[in-house]
């Protein structure tokens, strides 16, 4: 029986292969036997274009020395040319060959893929260990109509890469993973898998929002001291060479906005259902479905030049991290890159739903703006606290007064930075270890280092410079906490996936 090309996701529950679009080998290595194929192609034109002209004009290229080079160079031209097009047959067939043997096939439990010419190879995932399925869309792809999926699995390089399906298809196919029970019967019929899910917008970063955000940033005044620095040396020199450097690192500070802006630009967060479902991307595309439960702890940030137009990031340590197969691929770690207050507390409540309330809203906002002891005192929820001591600021001179811990609900909330201010919040759940570290400074002082382990990511779950009395019974506290949270039994909204748990 012939093995067809998939269409639609639903087609997938017969437990046959199926072959992906026919233009995958191409966009995954054709196109750069392509640009061989028209270098060569280049090289040789201009000695046929000659022999044409000569043939136009009646010349006999025996008469002379120069029509002989150019015999020898035309001969050299059919050779090449020969060359070229048994290549391209060699080529077109491996391609052909590369798509026959490339298939997915998806049973009840697992999802497997299979390719390779010379070197075969077969990888294959368990459907209850999913964590997500992202869209990517690369600009090439996206012009025709295509995406790949990037199918992330709980465990070490546990990913798998669907490229390329149409991108109807491969939403289909997100849903059909994720989902498994989203289509009906009819639909089933039809070779259509139904989508029942309620999608509704939280937030979308304006373009002149992120841009103007990455010109007020910590990156654009190291780049403008650079520039500084470089002209005054080229002022007193006099010396191309000095003006040039500025030049250079104008050109490096343009690339660097420009690259930063068209693959983070148009960020969109969704709410699919309880699932977060993050967009970015201006010419390449990349959308991620992240359930709550993957999102093992969040960090709200705001660099000093963001506050007096009250901007802050959020950004997220997740089970696993997508795009890992793919470099290429945005990690989807940052959940906003810019946003106001309110935006930001939006996304929070979404993504650890047991911060959804006002009170714990008005709770995490006093946090960010206020000192640690009037953070404490004014919010009688935070019954468990602990802060640095006044000799602190012998290790954190700027911070010392901000910076400190507390449980607030199932959670744990760290604060600290004065330049830059964060709050890290970790649910107790997700908390795989603790740690109190005492270092040569810290012992002089008669302090320590708190520490959370969890799954690696940008959000840092470090407090340094507290009280190493008071640490122990902090560090007590927060394993009772542990213990309590995981006893609770789990919620829809903060199990890790549908399918099951990571």
């Amino acid at each position: 029986m012939p093995t067809p090309t998939l269409r639609h996701a639903a087609w997938l529950r017969d437990g046959r292969w199926y072959r992906l679009h026919p233009l995958t080998p191409v966009l995954q290595g054709g196109l750069a036997i392509a640009g061989i194929v028209g270098f060569l192609i280049a090289a040789s034109w201009e000695a046929v274009l000659f022999r044409l002209l000569l043939g136009l004009a009646e010349v006999d290229p025996e008469e002379t020395a120069e029509a002989d080079s150019l015999v020898r160079l035309l001969e050299w031209a059919v050779s090449l040319w020969g060359v070229v097009i048994t290549l391209a047959i060699l080529g077109i067939g491996v391609i052909w060959l590369q798509w026959r043997l490339h298939m997915v096939r998806m049973s009840e439990d697992a999802i497997e893929v299979k390719k390779g010419v010379l070197f075969r190879s077969s990888r294959r995932i368990r459907l209850d260990r999913v964590n997500a399925v992202g869209v990517r869309r690369p600009l090439i792809p996206r012009l025709l109509g295509l995406a790949k999926l990037d199918i992330q699995a709980a465990g070490t390089d546990a990913s798998l890469v669907l490229a390329y399906l149409p991108k109807a298809t491969a939403e289909e196919v997100r849903r059909e993973i994720m989902e498994p029970t989203s289509a009906e019967p009819a639909d089933v019929a039809a070779g259509v898998a139904a989508d029942t899910s309620t999608v509704t917008r939280e937030v979308e970063v304006p373009l002149f929002r992120y841009l103007a955000s990455l010109v007020v940033s910590v990156e654009t005044i190291i780049f403008a001291g650079g520039i500084l620095a470089a002209s005054i040396a080229s002022s007193r020199s006099g010396e191309l060479v000095t003006w040039l450097s500025v030049v250079v690192v104008l050109i490096v500070y343009v690339a660097y906005l420009a690259d930063r802006f068209f693959r983070v630009g148009s960020f969109v967060v969704d709410t699919v259902d309880h699932d977060i479902r993050v967009s970015l991307g201006l010419l390449a595309t990349s959308v991620e479905s992240i359930p709550p439960g993957r999102i093992h702890a969040l960090q709200l940030s705001q660099p000093w030049p963001w506050r007096v137009l009250g901007w802050w990031r959020l950004e997220a340590n997740l089970a696993s991290t997508p795009g890992a197969q793919v470099s290429k691929a945005p990690s989807h770690t940052v959940l906003l890159p810019v946003a106001t207050l309110p935006e930001v507390m939006r996304v929070v409540a979404k993504c650890i739903p047991t911060l959804a309330g006002d009170q714990a809203r008005d709770v995490l906002v006093s946090g960010l703006q206020s000192t640690h002891a009037q953070w404490v005192s004014d919010n009688p929820d935070l019954k468990v606290s602990i802060g640095s001591p006044k000799r602190a600021r012998y290790r954190i001179p700027l911070s010392y007064t901000v910076n400190g811990g507390a449980l607030l609900s199932d959670v744990v909330l760290l604060r600290r930075g004065a330049w830059i201010r964060r709050l890290s919040i970790m649910p107790l759940a997700r908390i795989q270890s603790s740690s109190i570290s005492v270092g040569p400074w810290h012992e002089a002082l008669g302090l320590g280092l708190f520490a959370l382990q969890g799954v690696e990511g940008p959000v840092s779950t470090r407090l340094p410079a507290l009280d190493r009395v008071a640490l122990e019974g902090w560090w007590l506290d927060v394993q009772r906490g542990i213990i309590k949270a995981i006893a609770k039994p789990q919620s829809p909204q903060t199990r890790a996936v549908k399918r099951g748990t990571s």
